[in-house]
């Protein structure tokens, strides 16, 4: 357990809805010279499947000086950001996975998602969700952070009906609860342990470690926040959550989504939100899709070990999705024999 900071923190991630202005405090636009460059690199590599191209492939000094605001914005900054620019009219449902991916190349390494290795995750209901992994189904999702330093999630189509984004400062919430209920602060530097949602039947399927809410390393506060994984944890145990451990994760559940904190956002057709997950936490609106419009998104979740100093238990959560491929890869049936 970290010292718990106990002084207000001024800083560009401690916004509320009000204080950014709404969705466009939060947007960078791609302007014509950096559209023509991405044209360029897209020609450039259309011999590659889009998951081929790697941070060579994707360089012009142009887009280069865009993608390295981008992540000083979300390292040093806001720590959430939208990008737009990016059109269906414009590039096809391929030229956006082949732009997400290079992008990304700029900000981190692109890491496995789930048990079958996936890195570039397609957050859309699916049929087949044995585990109720909540972005392949259209249930409404808590504020939650992800288990890498930051995510990225592009639209490629809209649901007919919800879906919207919802994006809160975790710092900000740290500051409304230093105000309010400062007692409440040591649960959340306590932590807890973690169990992934796909982790039934592994060796080990809860933590050897607690995972604070909140952690400071040389006076930089940062959060993670997953009451899904707690609760799973806590159920594999067969122990209940410490009861000032509930209250105070009720308490951030409260804040996180009062709209006086929390910002409601609907991506259109080729914009991306990225976050910084030790900084904000995320959540959706359930949603409904018809024949003609369904949600889809692309998401990413990226190794950047440079991105932020942090406890090493919040960069540790994020190898239990390799253990799950590993694990999974070795109770896999082999493929059957041919003559």
């Amino acid at each position: 357990m970290t010292p718990i900071y106990r002084q207000p923190i001024d800083h560009p991630s401690a916004w509320t809805s009000k204080s950014i202005g709404g969705k466009e405090g939060l947007v960078i636009r791609l302007g014509a010279a950096e559209l023509d460059a991405i044209d360029g690199l897209l020609a450039k590599t259309r011999r590659l499947a889009p998951q081929q191209v790697t941070r060579q492939d994707f360089d012009h000094p142009v887009l280069n000086a865009f993608l390295a605001k981008i992540y000083q914005e979300l390292t040093q900054g806001r720590g959430t950001l939208i990008i737009a620019g990016l059109t269906p009219e414009r590039y096809s449902e391929e030229d956006f996975e082949r732009i997400y991916w290079g992008f990304g190349t700029h900000w981190g390494q692109a890491v496995m998602q789930n048990k079958f290795g996936d890195r570039l995750g397609h957050v859309r209901k699916e049929k087949d969700n044995p585990t109720n992994r909540g972005y392949i189904g259209d249930q409404e999702l808590t504020p939650h952070s992800d288990p890498f330093p930051l995510i990225g999630l592009m639209c490629v189509s809209r649901a007919e009906i919800g879906g919207e984004s919802r994006l809160v400062s975790g710092i900000a919430i740290h500051n409304e609860i230093l105000r309010t209920r400062p007692d409440l602060l040591e649960p959340l530097y306590r932590g807890h342990v973690y169990s992934a949602p796909d982790s039934k039947g592994l060796s080990s399927p809860v933590t050897d470690y607690a995972i604070p809410v909140y952690s400071t390393v040389g006076n930089v506060v940062s959060n993670m926040l997953n009451r899904n994984s707690m609760d799973r944890a806590a159920a594999h145990l067969g122990s209940p959550l410490p009861a000032d451990f509930a209250e105070a994760l009720d308490y951030v559940r409260d804040l996180a989504v009062n709209d006086d904190f929390r910002l409601k956002v609907t991506l259109e057709p080729g914009e991306m939100v990225l976050i910084n997950n030790f900084t904000a936490f995320h959540a959706r609106a359930q949603f409904q899709d018809s024949e003609r419009n369904k949600r889809h998104l692309l998401r990413l979740w990226l190794k950047a070990p440079e991105a932020r100093p942090v406890v090493p238990e919040l960069l540790r959560y994020g190898s239990t999705y390799e253990r799950l491929y590993e694990e999974n890869r070795e109770t896999r049936s082999p493929a059957p024999a041919t003559a």
